[in-house]
């Protein structure tokens, strides 16, 4: 009996089982975070027209608490190149420029992406108070992936991405809608208090490399992992939680997480933080490994560049702190 219980004499069966409650707990389904071209709008406006040779829904194995309503849906397009959506998009997407609102920026630093201008940018798209949920899209998932956790950090809620995004809608045989939309701004969109516990920091990589107190995984490719990484870091190729530009069912992604060791079956593996080149691949591992039902997963937004120049620059925890801000 460990020193802990024998503390607690007779209350020790109690303790034990208290214990086990709290660091064991079965995964939870979260794949209603994706969504299928029919669960939007456009899609079900086009829905007897979709071509069913085509058409490759994801099987989502948990549904939301409610249904979306579709009239307060907020479809965005954040495919880099601007040229894509006049050339063709969904119809009724609204496009976020990059050149406007770069979320490939650190987050919460200086010169980075701060608090207003992320919700004065939603606010622009025509997301207010009273909108259902967000649904996002580019062209292989990378992107939409990092908006979708720069929205999670930040408070949003009901944001979803879609699987596929545009090559999706194209290969199914939808029309592309050249017309541009042009929001009316929200009036209103209440500050929402950040997500703080989902960004690692960098005086939080060193302390939590130091004293082991989590995973690592490292969601670039095999060959920039060979060429550095932090150590302790377990190669999980984002590429593995995708095919083809959709996204791999729940048990797949459970499959490739059980292969590195992780228990897909309990979440009581500990602290998870991913990482990547500047928050690129290391979104698609964060998206993924919590949708699967992970819940203490954080994501090192500045990657392998910061750890590099920190440990060359052999910084004290405090002086990271400083020098990230």
């Amino acid at each position: 009996m460990s020193s802990f219980l024998q503390r607690f004499g007779g209350h020790s069966r109690a303790a034990a089982s208290t214990l086990h409650n709290v660091s064991v707990r079965r995964l939870t389904d979260r794949s209603f975070r994706l969504v299928n071209l029919l669960d939007i709008r456009a899609g079900r406006q086009y829905q007897n027209e979709v071509s069913s040779g085509a058409y490759h829904p994801f099987i989502r194995t948990a549904q939301p608490d409610r249904e979306p309503d579709l009239e307060r849906q907020v479809l965005l397009d954040i495919r880099k190149d601007p040229d894509a959506y006049k050339q063709g998009h969904i119809k009724g997407a609204v496009h976020l420029s990059r050149e406007r609102f770069d979320f490939y920026d650190y987050i919460d630093t200086k010169g980075g992406i701060l608090y207003h201008q992320v919700y004065e940018a939603m606010k622009e798209c025509g997301v207010g108070n009273d909108y259902s949920d967000i649904v996002l899209y580019d062209n292989a998932g990378e992107c939409a992936c990092r908006l979708w956790y720069v929205l999670r950090y930040f408070g949003f809620s009901n944001v979803k991405i879609l699987n596929g995004g545009y090559q999706h809608w194209v290969k199914a045989g939808l029309p592309q809608d050249t017309e541009p939309v042009s929001p009316k701004p929200a009036k209103e969109l209440s500050l929402k208090p950040t997500r703080s516990y989902i960004l690692t920091r960098p005086t939080q990589m060193l302390e939590d490399h130091e004293h082991r107190r989590s995973q690592i995984i490292d969601t670039r490719s095999p060959e920039e992992f060979k060429l550095s990484k932090i150590p302790r870091a377990i190669n999980i190729p984002a590429a593995k939680f995708m095919k083809d530009g959709y996204f791999r069912p729940v048990q797949d992604i459970r499959g490739v997480l059980r292969a590195e060791g992780f228990d897909v079956e309990n979440n009581s593996k500990g602290h998870i933080i991913v990482y990547s080149d500047k928050g690129r691949s290391s979104s698609i591992g964060y998206f993924c490994i919590s949708m699967v039902g992970f819940e203490r997963v954080s994501l090192y937004d500045q990657g392998i560049a910061n750890w590099e120049i920190n440990q060359e620059r052999k910084l004290t925890p405090d002086q990271t702190d400083a020098f990230s801000k």
